[in-house]
């Protein structure tokens, strides 16, 4: 017989943020950096630029926050771009201790409206199923790098499923209910495998072998909509630590030069 589960506290937690407070590294890079502001989701969130050239939006991912991205954006300092970055809602120093993906996607076309044009944005983990989210009219780069990004929403609710030792009925009984909050669309809203076969933009879609998060077998679903990706997979590089790598902080600007 099925163990019995609180359905409407699992999904509190499938929603619910592990904040992780902004590092001295990342203060010090802050500090270098204008600050800015935009109202969404009834509170104000901050987003920092520094530098100059064209513009690069660098979007982290879910129970992270923008420190993440700060080695990116170092070097693309000094490849004559400007940077942005922002605490995606609930994360870092944001406002919150719950979000999904429609309320990132809110803060994310505001920051977009308010920059204009984009030369590109480089995104990480869940930061590159937002950005696809929000991309259209808003939100627009010539250039799109995708790092370990999942090929779809579902694929967190497998994860998570997995962890909670959920059945098959109490999966969809919690499906269900997300749904009645954010409606049945939400799986096809927010899926980058669908989403990508949209994007009429050059992009690089990277990936660690080591991902213990996500497997890299994520990369072929990207790679097979989106006609104008290339695929490079960092050796022994996991999760966590394949936006800092040597690698990736090579790769990306070159990359940015090629195409852009």
């Amino acid at each position: 017989m099925a163990h019995a589960v609180d359905i409407d506290g699992l999904v509190q937690q499938f929603w619910t943020i592990h904040k992780v407070p902004h590092d001295p590294r990342t203060k010090a890079f802050l500090d270098r950096c204008e600050s800015h502001a935009i109202d969404a989701n009834g509170a104000s969130y901050a987003y920092f630029r520094t530098g100059s050239g064209p513009t690069v939006l660098l979007v982290h991912g879910v129970h992270s926050n923008l420190a993440s991205m700060v080695g990116v954006g170092e070097e693309l300092l000094k490849h004559g771009h400007e940077v942005v970055l922002f605490d995606a809602p609930a994360h870092g120093e944001a406002a919150g201790t719950t979000t999904n993906p429609i309320e990132v996607c809110r803060v994310i076309r505001g920051i977009a409206a308010e920059l204009g044009e984009l030369h590109a944005i480089v995104a990480h983990s869940l930061g590159g199923l937002w950005t696809l989210s929000a991309w259209g009219d808003a939100v627009r780069a010539k250039a799109l790098v995708s790092i370990s990004t999942p090929s779809t929403l579902w694929f967190l609710v497998e994860k998570f499923a997995q962890f909670n030792t959920m059945d098959d009925d109490q999966v969809r009984e919690f499906a269900a209910r997300i749904e009645s909050d954010l409606g049945s669309e939400l799986w096809a809203d927010h899926s980058p495998k669908e989403l990508v076969k949209t994007l009429e933009v050059p992009g690089l879609i990277v990936h660690g072998t080591n991902d213990e998060l996500v497997p890299h077998e994520h990369t072929a679903e990207l790679h097979a909509g989106w006609r104008q990706s290339t695929v490079k997979l960092v050796e022994r590089a996991g999760h966590y630590d394949i936006a800092g790598s040597a690698e990736v902080l090579d790769l990306v600007p070159a990359y940015l030069q090629e195409v852009t």
